[in-house]
């Protein structure tokens, strides 16, 4: 009953649990008053004058002792504190604490006690020590102390020969010792036993230190117990990947932060630390993980990876996972002839090769969460940053990924990223033109840094005479932020990689959206509109959220960026031209018959944002594109 007292040490203890601990399912009628008197003489056993005794607490019994009065509370608490300095890489003060606890036990715990709940506790505390030893010799080990490692491991193996973690270490400590013939004999042993015992193959884990073995892939640490001849230790290969990064990001700082916290937290997390970006097109997704994984890269001294996935690129497939995981593995220093055919044993070596090591990837571009799967290091301390045009749900919930979401800049971010790329006097010399650039870019970054460009090539055009250009009837809004070099700058051609991923019936509903020139609606307006369900509707504006084209700012009501908008405009007007009418995609009621009075987002015969008239026999669209029934005319 000390035992059951003690384990439960600061928490009272009922009478049927004590009854239930010392005699289980066999209580005999006594029991109650055998226990009460139990506690007389484990009072009289304390002593008065001890700093230990037994008291009644809500009809159960509590026993007071010091914290550091119980053997196990001060092992836990070494323990604890050897995990921590392992942790911070200070593999001697780890290895010296958790001899330290090994050096508290004295046989078996509770060696002697009868009782179930003693049974059950010695098997608990058996496993606590055991898993003590392993990490103390796995600090060994990693310390390059082979030979006397092997030696505690074979014995330790004798006394549990199903353990395979104690295998792996052993097999590790006996190749590091120049002993490999040895430790492929004991993976064949181990292996043989499971099968035998349990029916069950060697874990992926042990697989993987056999595997590595035999390729003599090995990355140990240097170590006097290796004899001359012995197996030679590659230097480990360090990729660094990552893409050029800004110089600075402009309007990003508490996104920022969120990642630097998600980065500090991945040293003491248990997993990999992961962080989904996303975002409208052309709001700098991109930028802003390669920018911030340049900062964080000295957190992680073992690498750092990249991968455009080209979820949404202007290549016809998203990139085949194993294709990826072979180029990580190569760079990694995987051999070609090693390379496992399948991304899922791909994946398999690659977690394996990233265990113990802390690596930054960087995953650009996704399409969804299981083209990643197989990407993400299996072991605490490695982080990953992905990137997407969708919203990476199963990733936040299936990997408890931190969803991030860039919005456009605000309007003193937009006029700060503008007086960088083109000096403070110049900007601050024409603020109202800065304001119009601003607004006709719809405060994307994407879009800002285009103008920027061609204002850096014209220094000596006014702003102003560049803003009235981008302004002018003949130019399409999104004209002005084109790019015939580079189609990643091109904003039209960026949107068009968004809108390609809608399913046929999403991409109507966005077409019909461009029927409503207030950025803001409800879902309801837009079942009007559209002439169909609501129910359907919503569910088509959830998957243009998903996809960012538009964003929900409340129960049932939505918004749109002001370039998004034009691109649905143009979309509606190609659909329009093509069919030689008006487009009724959604039902009786299309975006080109909303000029009457019940158009719930407005007349569209008076959409456009500077009020021009409508040649006779025309069709006005938001922003002013003016479409005629003759398809060969579009002004």
């Amino acid at each position: 009953m000390l035992a059951s007292l003690l384990l439960r040490a600061g928490k009272p203890v009922s009478l049927s649990k004590l009854v239930e601990d010392v005699w289980g399912d066999e209580a005999p009628p006594s029991a109650v008053g055998s226990v009460r008197t139990y506690v007389y003489r484990l009072r009289q056993a304390l002593g008065e004058q001890s700093d230990s005794s037994v008291s009644l607490v809500d009809g159960g019994y509590l026993l007071h002792i010091q914290r550091d009065a119980l053997d196990l509370n001060r092992f836990k608490e070494t323990t604890a504190r050897a995990r921590e300095a392992r942790t911070a890489g200070d593999l001697e003060s780890a290895a010296s604490l958790l001899t330290e606890g090994l050096e508290m036990w004295k046989g078996v715990a509770l060696a002697g006690v009868p009782g179930p709940f003693a049974e059950q506790q010695r098997s608990v505390l058996g496993e606590m020590r055991l898993a003590c030893a392993e990490e103390q010799l796995a600090c060994e080990v990693e310390r390059g102390h082979y030979a006397e490692a092997a030696a505690e491991l074979s014995a330790l193996l004798a006394e549990h020969p199903l353990r395979e973690r104690v295998c792996g270490l052993l097999m590790t400590a006996l190749y590091g010792a120049g002993r490999q013939s040895e430790a492929l004999t004991i993976y064949h042993t181990t292996s043989h036993l499971l099968r035998q015992r349990l029916g069950v193959s060697p874990s992926p884990e042990l697989q993987q230190v056999h595997e590595r073995i035999l390729s003599g892939r090995f990355q140990l640490p240097q170590s006097a117990d290796r004899p001359k001849g012995g197996p030679a230790t590659p230097p480990p290969h360090v990729p660094a990947q990552l893409p050029a990064a800004l110089p600075s990001l402009v309007g990003r700082e508490r996104e920022q932060e969120q990642v630097e916290r998600l980065a500090a937290d991945a040293a003491a997390s248990s997993s990999v630390a992961i962080c989904a970006v996303g975002g409208l097109a052309g709001v700098g997704k991109t930028a802003f993980a390669t920018t911030v994984a340049h900062r964080l890269a000295d957190r992680f001294p073992d690498g750092q990876l990249f991968a455009d996935l080209q979820g949404a690129g202007p290549e016809a497939e998203p990139r085949d996972p194993a294709q990826v995981l072979e180029d990580f593995l190569q760079s990694l220093g995987v051999p070609v002839e090693d390379m496992p055919e399948t991304a899922q044993a791909r994946g398999l070596m690659f977690r394996g090769l990233l265990a113990n090591r802390r690596v930054l990837v960087l995953l650009d571009n996704a399409w969804n969460t299981d083209q990643i799967k197989h990407l993400l290091p299996g072991g605490p301390g490695s982080m990953v940053l992905v990137t997407s045009r969708m919203q990476l749900h199963a990733l936040v919930a299936a990997y408890q990924a931190l969803p991030l979401t860039l919005m456009p800049l605000s309007q003193t971010d937009a006029r700060s990223l503008l007086a960088r790329r083109l000096g403070a006097a110049r900007t601050a010399a024409e603020p109202e033109a800065v304001d119009r650039i601003i607004r006709l870019a719809g405060q994307l970054p994407l879009a800002l840094a285009n103008v920027a460009a061609r204002a850096a090539y014209r220094p000596q055009l006014r702003l102003a005479s560049l803003a009235d250009e981008y302004e002018a009837p003949e130019h399409s809004t999104l004209d002005a932020f084109a790019s015939d070099e580079d189609q990643t700058l091109d904003v039209r051609e960026s949107i068009t990689r968004s809108y390609r991923l809608l399913d046929t019936e999403t991409a109507a509903l966005f077409r019909d959206l461009s029927a409503c020139p207030d950025p803001m609606f409800a879902a309801s307006q837009v079942a009007d509109l559209a002439g169909r369900p609501e129910r359907r509707v919503r569910q088509a504006l959830s998957r243009l959220t998903r996809a960012h084209l538009v964003a929900e700012i409340g129960p049932g009501r939505y918004s749109w960026n002001r370039l998004v908008a034009a691109y649905a405009v143009e979309q509606a007007g190609e659909r329009f031209l093509d069919q030689g009418k008006p487009t009724r995609s959604w039902g009786e009621q299309g975006p080109a018959s909303m000029s009457s009075s019940k158009a719930p987002c407005g007349d569209v015969a008076t959409a456009s944002s500077r009020d021009r008239a409508v040649p006779d026999g025309g069709h006005a669209l938001p922003g002013g594109t003016v479409l005629r029934e003759r398809t060969d005319q579009r002004v």
